[in-house]
């Protein structure tokens, strides 16, 4: 999985690599991305393009669109389980 983490999130960035996601930055990167990974309370949508969430890199995926993640507050193990499962909290 692509992550997009915003620059200034290096724990998170390198906790991320770790468990096996390719993390890449946030405003850089312009190719297709799975997820983004951010903090703050406001978040730059323009770092969104459609470069990003096309499924235009050549796996023939027909997905488009990018999950979002707003770190503040959640610990590693709590990002990773929203990154694994796609949603935000547990249903149980």
């Amino acid at each position: 999985m692509v992550v997009a983490v915003s620059s200034n999130l290096t724990d998170i960035a390198e906790g991320l690599k770790k468990r096996g996601y390719t993390v890449v930055d946030l405003y850089s990167y312009k190719k297709p991305v799975d997820a983004v990974v951010y903090q703050g309370k406001n978040f730059d949508f323009s770092a969104i393009t459609e470069d990003n969430v096309s499924s235009n890199d050549g796996t023939g995926s027909t997905g488009y669109g990018v999950f979002i993640v707003c770190s503040n507050g959640k610990s590693i193990d709590e990002i990773d389980y929203m990154l694994k499962t796609r949603c935000y909290s547990s249903f149980i």
